[in-house]
């Protein structure tokens, strides 16, 4: 049996796309008509749908472009709109404030009430757990001599709302560390920590900082030399943990990580933790009705500038969230995900973009509900980089086999060193969009946008289809 030929109309089509080019000269219009070429050739790529925008930036030229008007599911690259948005809203030098209140007086080392903490949407708040960050807290309490608190230590989330999760986002990941929860009060990532260790022939596990839940343990030793296989796991829609797997009987002390229910109350629970620890006692008494508030100490975060590079850099997913809405709740007065998806949009009209037939789920990239075209990324990232605050944006991205999560990829070649761009990978999803400078120094960058969807073939052989590409661009932008 014969095989049927490829259609052979994407490539002619690209071919006159890449010859008009007026910013690309006839030799580099081949080979970026060759590179796409290549790319929609793919077998691997075959009955997935691709997407791919180039521009120069300098001239405002599209020199490649094939289905660049298509929704994408954008995973990652969705990364790219909050923090545009979150910077050219907020500015770089904006900082979160995370505030500790007595809500009650204190008479005579005793804060008849409580403590509460009011959160600001501080994704960076006690970043990895570490309660160092409580230490100017309980340094002001015992300033005013307070010894003993006869309320409860609350967490107040009110200025996001009470929205916890993404829309769309699924099921069997929620208890995964890149699916934590957002909302007003983030501490530590929003994920509880358990220390694995042996104690004689004994597993124990230990909540950091500790916790009165304790985890159920189903951890078993293996001998010496064995590898260890720990994960935490949040029955769904429950509270309680299992640590579970195995440890060799040599191994040193592990931690496992597992999102939290509720943010707010896990920020309360470290905070308690700290007093308990320092000597201060918490009652947790009812507290007294219409008592009145006093700020005692207030936590500023990094500059935004600063928090932009675990969002490009390290694509975290809890910093895109809180970044995209805090823009929202600071711009608007509403930092729920309607009001942060009209607020985003307007941003980006604010930048050129023609938002029509874009959809944000979220502001993390983790929905498939998610829905931006390759022009409107390439058209973002032309205005952001023109942008006043736009060097910052840019010196966050990632750096092709240096650094963040493109540390691995594109280790040679052209794009070395030189290709700045965000990586973006669900199942199914692998999109690539950034910057490739050219030979001038002092000349704007060609723009790119590759997003790929629907593919069966494995995720490894979707970026590497991708990063050849993009080693094809660099290569041409040198002339």
């Amino acid at each position: 049996m014969s095989s049927r030929p490829r259609p052979l109309l994407p490539w002619f089509a690209v071919v006159l796309a890449a010859c008009a080019a007026p910013g690309a000269g006839a030799r580099q219009a081949d080979e970026l008509a060759s590179a796409l070429h290549e790319l929609c050739a793919t077998p691997a790529l075959h009955g997935g749908r691709i997407g791919v925008h180039v521009v120069d930036s300098g001239s405002g030229a599209t020199l490649l472009e094939h289905a660049a008007r298509s929704g994408f599911a954008t995973a990652s690259n969705l990364k790219l709109v909050s923090a545009a948005v979150a910077l050219t809203t907020l500015g770089p030098g904006f900082r979160f404030t995370t505030a500790l209140h007595a809500r009650g007086h204190i008479d005579a080392g005793v804060l008849h009430g409580d403590l509460v903490i009011v959160g600001g949407g501080d994704p960076s708040f006690g970043a990895g757990g570490d309660a160092i960050v409580f230490v100017p807290w309980l340094a002001a309490l015992r300033q005013r001599g307070v010894q003993r608190v006869t309320g409860r230590v609350v967490g107040d989330d009110a200025f996001l709302g009470s929205e916890h999760l993404g829309l769309g986002w699924q099921w069997d990941y929620l208890d995964e560390s890149y699916a934590a929860p957002f909302g007003g009060l983030c501490f530590g990532d929003n994920l509880a920590r358990y220390r694995v260790e042996l104690v004689g022939d004994a597993v124990r596990v230990q909540a950091v900082p500790p916790s009165d839940e304790p985890a159920l343990v189903e951890v078993r030793t293996v001998p010496v030399g064995s590898e260890a296989d720990l994960v935490a796991q949040r029955e769904l829609g429950g509270e309680r943990v299992v640590v579970r797997g195995r440890i060799p009987v040599d191994a040193k002390p592990r931690v496992v990580t597992v999102t939290v229910r509720d943010p707010a109350a896990h920020a309360a629970a470290a905070l308690q933790a700290a007093l308990r620890a320092a000597g201060i006692v918490v009652e947790g008494a009812a507290p007294t009705l219409g008592a009145a508030t006093t700020l005692l100490v207030e936590h500023s975060s990094p500059p935004l500038g600063e928090l932009l590079v675990p969002v490009l850099r390290d694509s975290d997913n809890l910093h895109a969230e809180q970044l995209l809405r805090v823009a929202a709740r600071r711009k608007t007065g509403d930092g729920g995900t309607a009001a942060a998806e009209r607020h985003a949009k307007a941003a980006l009209v604010g930048l050129g973009v023609d938002v029509t037939g874009m959809v944000l789920a979220d502001g993390s990239g983790l929905s498939r509900r998610n829905l931006v075209q390759p022009q409107q990324l390439t058209t973002l990232l032309s205005a952001i980089e023109r942008h006043p605050d736009g060097a910052v944006f840019v010196a966050a991205l990632p750096l092709a086999g240096r650094s963040g999560t493109l540390r691995n990829r594109m280790v040679d070649g052209p794009a070395a060193g030189s290709v700045r761009a965000k990586t973006g990978f669900i199942s199914r999803v692998v999109c690539l969009s950034g910057f490739v400078p050219l030979v001038d120094p002092t000349a704007r960058p060609w723009v790119f946008s590759v997003m790929l969807n629907d593919f069966t073939a494995d995720d490894s052989e979707a970026k590497a289809a991708v990063d050849r590409f993009v080693q094809r661009l660099a290569a041409a932008a040198r002339g």
